[in-house]
């Protein structure tokens, strides 16, 4: 078992090294040099007491500062959950015979969180401040995580690292579903890496996954790399550890979605509706829409038209595959390169703000985030010893996620959540140059001494 991990783990080393001969205006790398000086001596001198306060409290300033100057437009879905949530908060439920929300029901969690907080203050800026005491709570989150896979102070400069990436920045003033999935995401993660292997604890791990996935349905992801991380390390004398846990997991989050389902179809918003069902499958859709080689897997309006028209969905698939499935390698490589490498997020902004100065802004952003893909490769590169469990496990839901975004739909969007893992595995290539640095002075230093005796 331990050299198929050996060899799992340089295959997804091979898949993401791949994706960096890809990156876009690599010369941007160098307007980040200022940020990166000041992170090295903000690596060597800082000495800040109660950290996690201080970082949560700086991280929600920042926040509340980019929520209260950036004017940024909702629009597409974000605008129709947020009428939805409006017009449930009038008691109008007209919104539930709509194509949206007969096609995508799932996006009813947003939709009632959204409107409980508008039933406290009636107002958009009451929802970004709500996305910002989340999203600070984010960034305390990967400094936790982090701190347990590397020395607390080069955790530290990761997370105060991941307040200068500006798309998270942008994305609070974005009524996107994304943020409390995401935290709750991290808060498992944090839990699985602390926490006994007890089924109390995959009891609770399950709900907070369950309800993550209430809000967006991605949870099964991290459901899968919680078991393929289970039978990676599966032996004689924990088989039956390993199967109760899973089990006791899987049953957990099935019986709680379930559960949401279940209330969701007893209430009145499905009673208002022309359907017999809320449980209208989409999958299919999502993966027509992915394998889409004219729009690199993107949405888009004509393979929506094209499938919401038809009744034959399955052989609209069928057919996509057969036609197309030799340009499937390039394509997959594509939505790769899109997710993790690009940082082209279709900004809605509606401030006068200098062109030049957001063509800057750009590539600074495109700058910072080519560094850190660097630096993400060079730490996912395979130690000769053993790597610690804890790694594995983070490693494993990157390649299921660079797995599973080969055939389904992506968005520039969905990279907000795949970063936040990049950002956890930092603090090794980081730890790596400093050791390498140190080890080259230890050299030089016994030379000289040699050379002296």
């Amino acid at each position: 078992m331990k050299k198929l991990r050996k060899i799992a783990e340089y295959l997804v080393w091979i898949l993401f090294f791949v994706l960096l001969f890809f990156e876009k205006e690599k010369w941007t790398i160098f307007l980040t040099i200022p940020i990166l000086i000041f992170f090295y001596f903000f690596y060597k001198k800082e000495k800040i007491k109660n950290f996690p306060l201080f970082l949560g409290i700086l991280s929600f300033l920042i926040r509340l500062i980019t929520i209260t100057f950036l004017k940024v437009e909702v629009t597409d879905d974000f605008q129709t959950m947020l009428e939805a949530s409006r017009s449930l908060l009038s008691g109008n439920l007209d919104f539930m015979n709509g194509f949206y929300f007969q096609t995508y029901p799932f996006q009813l969690g947003l939709v009632l969180y959204q409107a409980i907080l508008l039933k406290i203050i009636n107002h958009t800026f009451f929802l970004r401040v709500m996305n910002s005491i989340i999203t600070s709570m984010i960034v305390v989150m990967i400094y936790q995580i982090s701190k347990k896979l590397v020395k607390e102070k080069t955790a530290r400069i990761i997370s105060f690292a991941y307040l200068f990436y500006l798309y998270p920045l942008y994305l609070n003033s974005v009524l996107t579903n994304q943020h409390i999935p995401a935290l709750l995401t991290l808060i498992v993660i944090d839990w699985i890496l602390s926490k006994e292997d007890t089924w109390k604890n995959w009891i609770c791990i399950a709900i907070l996954l369950a309800i993550a996935n209430f809000f967006r349905t991605e949870s099964i992801i991290i459901i899968l790399g919680i078991i393929v991380y289970k039978i990676a390390y599966l032996s004689k004398k924990n088989w039956k550890e390993t199967l109760t846990s899973s089990l006791v997991c899987l049953l957990t989050y099935f019986l709680v979605t379930s559960s949401f389902s279940m209330a969701i179809n007893l209430s009145p918003l499905h009673k208002e509706t022309n359907s017999n069902s809320l449980d209208k499958n989409v999958t299919l859709w999502k993966f027509y829409c992915g394998l889409s080689d004219k729009y690199n897997g993107i949405y888009n309006v004509e393979d929506q038209e094209a499938y919401f028209n038809t009744n034959q969905e399955k052989e609209l698939l069928k057919n996509r595959i057969k036609q197309d499935y030799k340009k499937f390698p390039v394509l997959f490589l594509k939505k790769e390169v899109i997710l993790w490498t690009q940082t082209n997020y279709d900004l809605r902004i509606k401030n006068e703000i200098s062109p030049n100065i957001m063509k800057y802004l750009g590539w600074y952003n495109q700058g910072f985030l080519n560094v850190v893909m660097i630096l993400f490769v060079v730490s996912l590169f395979p130690k000769k010893k053993e790597e610690e469990k804890e790694i594995i496990f983070l490693k494993i839901i990157l390649a299921l996620y660079y797995g599973v975004y080969m055939l389904i739909e992506i968005s520039p969007r969905y990279a907000y959540n795949l970063h936040m893992f990049v950002f956890l595995l930092l603090g090794i290539s980081i730890e790596r140059i400093f050791n390498e640095k140190n080890k080259k002075k230890a050299t030089k230093f016994i030379q000289k001494t040699t050379k002296k005796w």
